[in-house]
């Protein structure tokens, strides 16, 4: 079942019950619809072939198979086929329920207790106002013990020859072959990682994690005559492509680094919660023609 929002300038489609993660994000032109996000179809039941999914009770990949918290061992299950880390956290992989609906507006609420300590509610909103989709990320602990919390969004946009991206950022985290962080390093300029001023995405393989972020990018595609600006109440963004043959590339706003788990969670963005505490994220797409 999806559902469709609609303000006459930008069309979003959203699934619900796949992770209520968005289907197609569309800009409304004279030459009908053009995909600001990757399209995905109507009847895909994989968020990782949709446009973007929602990133909740945490970001990316926790190490060892889990981790120790205040005291006990969690351990988590790997949830991605060809993936021997637990990533993502769940709500990706749950069904939604539609809990608010308009022509431009959609709520989604999701309950979930099982992987502890995770035992929580979320609430997940699309809107669409003029040029812009907004979208907010909650987040409320319910369990008995405190609990590390993390958020974020998935989306998953074009890659073409001339995109480009601009994103400030102060360092990056260099990763292993599990795609674990190892070494943090400071961005100098110039460098092919460096998105500070606007670039073309790197050749090679892209899968890290930047932090000192400003909370603004834009995404632009010079031969569609398309910029995309975005904007999230985020200090981190994660940056994703197998490289420049892939036909998509993802910039993943977070709130925590890969793995926080297993560090220094709390300084390194994760959020502990006690029962009843909330926790939230909000990120904008504001679609710009030149």
């Amino acid at each position: 079942m999806t559902i469709t929002l609609d303000n006459g300038i930008l069309r979003l489609v959203v699934n619900p019950t796949v992770g209520g993660a968005v289907v197609r994000f569309d800009r409304l032109g004279e030459r009908g619809p053009e995909p600001l996000m990757r399209p995905g179809g109507d009847t895909e039941r994989d968020p990782n072939r949709l446009a973007m999914y929602p990133l909740v009770p945490w970001s990316n990949r926790i190490g060892g198979g889990g981790f120790s918290w205040r005291g006990q061992d969690y351990r988590l299950a790997a949830n991605l086929p060809g993936e021997p880390l637990p990533i993502h956290g769940d709500g990706w992989q749950q069904a939604w329920r539609v809990e608010e609906q308009g022509d431009t507006r959609l709520r989604l609420g999701l309950y979930s207790s099982h992987q502890p300590p995770f035992d929580y509610r979320a609430e997940l909103s699309y809107r669409l106002a003029d040029d812009t989709l907004e979208v907010a990320l909650a987040v409320t602990h319910l369990g008995e013990a405190p609990a590390p919390y993390g958020l974020g969004l998935h989306p998953w946009f074009p890659r073409s020859a001339g995109v480009r991206l601009g994103a400030a950022a102060e360092g990056v985290w260099e990763v292993d072959a599990e795609q674990l962080p190892t070494v943090w390093r400071r961005l100098e300029a110039p460098g092919q990682w460096n998105f500070s001023r606007g670039r073309g995405l790197p050749c090679d393989r892209i899968d890290n994690l930047f932090t000192g972020w400003n909370g603004r990018a834009v995404l632009s595609w010079p031969e569609r005559s398309l910029t995309l600006e975005v904007r999230a109440d985020t200090s981190r963004y994660l940056v994703f492509s197998p490289g420049e043959q892939a036909d998509f590339f993802c910039f993943e706003p977070v709130t925590h680094d890969v793995d926080a788990h297993r560090g220094d969670p709390q300084r390194q963005g994760l959020v502990e919660l006690d029962t009843g505490e909330c926790f939230s994220v909000r990120c904008r797409f504001r679609c710009l023609v030149s």
